[in-house]
């Protein structure tokens, strides 16, 4: 056999390979565990706290444009306790820094992300919610 049999015998069954691979991996996406945790806290139900509340006013937000707005944070593992009993805890903070207004710790409860508590970032913002319960 010379070159270009064997060169024929290899594209006969490379090509037909990678038209099989683009259509197994087409199928599939790459997502990392940080993009499926925030995928699921985004679709749970939300519950905010007292505190969590007020300083979403002050920020001047609806509840509707905060569960919006996560969409722009991630989670630090670094700072989040995930095997806490008897529920999760993760510290989510904006992905890009410039945008960074507030950080939260939210609580993974099986159906339920539960924010009690924002803390502001951005200096510009005045809120007296610390007082509240």
């Amino acid at each position: 056999m010379n070159f270009w049999q064997r060169f024929r015998f290899f594209l006969v069954g490379f090509i037909p390979g990678c038209i099989i691979l683009i259509f197994i991996i087409n199928k599939k996406g790459c997502t990392s565990p940080n993009e499926l945790k925030m995928q699921e806290l985004q679709f749970q139900t939300m519950q905010l706290g007292p505190k969590a509340l007020c300083k979403i006013n002050c920020l001047k937000q609806t509840e509707s444009l905060f569960r919006l707005n996560l969409k722009k944070f991630e989670v630090d593992y670094s700072l989040s306790d995930v095997h806490k009993e008897p529920y999760g805890t993760y510290y989510l903070k904006a992905i890009d820094k410039k945008d960074a207004l507030y950080e939260m710790i939210v609580d993974d409860k099986d159906t339920i992300t539960f924010i009690n508590d924002i803390k502001l970032v951005s200096p510009s913002i005045i809120c007296n919610c610390d007082s509240v319960n």
